[in-house]
């Protein structure tokens, strides 16, 4: 047998899809970090308030 028939057949690669930027994935998490921050504020101060 020849090497070119042991060698296992290459399969044909798609052409890569183009990935858009994660814009709604970055702006979901700065909300989140947002909400996160102002709850511990709030609490902060409600805590300080307190005697």
């Amino acid at each position: 047998m020849s090497e070119a028939q042991l060698e296992p057949k290459q399969q044909q690669v798609a052409p890569e899809k183009k990935i858009p930027p994660p814009v709604g994935t970055l702006f979901v998490l700065i909300l989140y970090l947002a909400i996160l921050v102002g709850m511990w504020l709030f609490m902060f101060f409600e805590m300080v308030q307190r005697r």
